[in-house]
C-alpha cells in the first residue's frame, strides 16, 4: 500500500521514524519533505521552501492509497489543515494518529490509528 504520511516540520523526526515503521512493515511511503531541512521545526523554512513542500506533498497525496496525518496532543497546523482539504478533495481515504477534538476536522479521517498501532494499516491492505 502507499502511504503519504503528513506532519508538522517540528516533528520531524517522528516523521522520520513513522515512515522507516510503516517501510518496516512492507508499505511503499511519500513523505518528499524529509530531507529538505537540516534543522528541526518551522523557523528554518522560507516562503519558497514552504510552497515547494506544499506542491511536492500534492503530488505525493495524488499517488497515495491511504494519507496518514500525524497529529501528536491532537495538533493540527495551517499547512496539515491544507493537506486534509487537498486529501479529501482528491477523494483519498484519510487516517490521524489520534483525534484533534475538533469535530471539523475529525470527520475527514475514517478512523484514528495510534502510532503505536501502525500494523493495523496492514489490515487496510
Amino acid at each position: 500500500m502507499k502511504i503519504t504520511v503528513g506532519c508538522s516540520m517540528k516533528y520531524r523526526d517522528l516523521a522520520i521514524e513513522t515512515v522507516h515503521n510503516l517501510e518496516k512493515l512492507g508499505h511503499t511511503v511519500l513523505f518528499p519533505n524529509l530531507t529538505h531541512v537540516d534543522t528541526d521545526g518551522d523557523n528554518a523554512l522560507t516562503p519558497e521552501i514552504i510552497k515547494r513542500f506544499a506542491i511536492e506533498h500534492y503530488a505525493a497525496i495524488d499517488e497515495a492509497d491511504v494519507v496518514y496525518f500525524i497529529v501528536p496532543n491532537g495538533i493540527m497546523g495551517t499547512s496539515l489543515k491544507l493537506e486534509l482539504g487537498y486529501a479529501f478533495a482528491k477523494n483519498k481515504t484519510i487516517y490521524f494518529s489520534e483525534p484533534t477534538h475538533d469535530i471539523a476536522l475529525d470527520f475527514y479521517a475514517k478512523g484514528f490509528i495510534p502510532l503505536g498501532a501502525l500494523e493495523k494499516f496492514q489490515l487496510l491492505a
